[in-house]
């Protein structure tokens, strides 16, 4: 994965993306900072914080994808190492904060 790159989605998000990361040694999707929080207003993944890139990141199943894909507009598709998914309506960052400190405590 890309570190620059994830630093730049998500210092960039416009409020409504979920960029997804896909990780072969794990199997597991990967959302960082704002996509992570956005990802849970559509399902519960598993939560967890990366202290290397001082932000939180989500971790997903494939049958989490395949609900992504119901339920927000798929942008962009790699095969097997990213999707950007679109909310259907601008969340922002206004709570993102709260969310922070409420998951993760004094990370957050």
């Amino acid at each position: 994965m890309d570190i620059e790159l994830i630093k730049e989605n998500e210092t960039t998000n416009d409020g409504q993306t979920i960029h997804l990361f896909y990780d072969e040694v794990i199997g597991l999707y990967l959302a960082f900072g704002l996509s992570a929080y956005y990802s849970t207003m559509v399902i519960s993944p598993y939560m967890s914080y990366s202290d290397a890139l001082k932000m939180p990141v989500a971790l997903l199943k494939r049958c989490d994808i395949n609900y992504l894909r119901q339920s927000v507009t798929k942008l962009e598709h790699q095969r097997q190492t990213y999707y950007r998914f679109q909310l259907r309506s601008k969340v922002g960052n206004a709570g993102y904060e709260r969310w922070m400190k409420q998951t993760f405590g004094e990370k957050g």
